[in-house]
């Protein structure tokens, strides 16, 4: 009966992640008192997010290089949260005018083909894509091996990264700038399916109930069981 105990903890923290239920449902379903509920995810997060971390966008620029890409696209995720902070002004840290509603900003690196190969710390929701990029470092890490494609969100970023033009004010694009246009949001959107590796996890697909300092822990927790499901670094661990 012991040795089912880890077995019975790794499917409570999956099933937390995957349903987003409360302690209180996950503790019923599971025989178990609300609190050993708390602990138990609590520390399988904390295992998980370990894992999770290990990867670094070095990692990703050697997949990039062994695979040869010409590029990877960066994108934010809008993770939607509980109201944080006590106070009115970190409540505003934490809310998006874009989205209308309090949240984190996470910045995701995917490959060509869409695969989710790297997320940020979450930054808080009142954060823009650019300000989280620059934050995040991801740049500094690629731009100089390998392309990177982003939205108009990101103009002004990195003078490598490639965002499209943006029409002047009282102008129009011209012809071939909008078919540039075209060709690259054609390019980036495929990011939106690692974009969704993430928001498979109705845990950051909801609403995301814990404290601001332990949101990071559950974007790599669930990075890591990506891993664990996908592996997209394999390759790089092949002879």
């Amino acid at each position: 009966m012991a040795a089912a105990v880890p077995l019975a903890q790794a499917v409570l923290v999956i099933a937390f992640l995957r349903t987003n239920l409360t302690y209180a449902e996950l503790a019923a379903g599971f025989g178990i008192s609300p609190s050993t509920c708390w602990r138990d995810i609590a520390e399988g997060i904390s295992v998980l997010a370990d894992r999770g971390r290990r990867i670094s966008l070095r990692d990703v620029a050697k997949l990039a290089v062994k695979m040869g890409w010409d590029y990877v696209i960066i994108d934010g995720v809008h993770v939607p949260t509980v109201t944080f902070g006590r106070t009115t002004g970190d409540q505003r840290a934490f809310y998006s005018g874009r989205h209308k509603r309090h949240g984190l900003n996470v910045q995701t690196v995917c490959s060509p083909h869409g695969e989710l190969l790297w997320a940020a710390a979450p930054a808080p929701g009142a954060t823009v894509d650019v300000t989280a990029a620059r934050k995040a470092g991801i740049a500094a890490m690629l731009t100089a091996i390998i392309g990177v494609l982003a939205d108009l969100g990101y103009l002004g970023w990195d003078s490598q990264v490639i965002t499209g033009r943006r029409k002047p004010r009282g102008g129009e694009l011209t012809a071939a700038q909008r078919t540039a246009n075209r060709l690259q949001a054609q390019l980036r959107c495929i990011g939106e399916r690692g974009n969704a590796r993430l928001k498979y996890w109705k845990i950051l697909a909801t609403e995301l109930r814990c404290d601001p300092q332990r949101c990071t822990a559950v974007v790599r927790a669930v990075l890591a069981l990506h891993y664990m499901e996908h592996d997209p670094f394999a390759a790089l661990r092949a002879a």
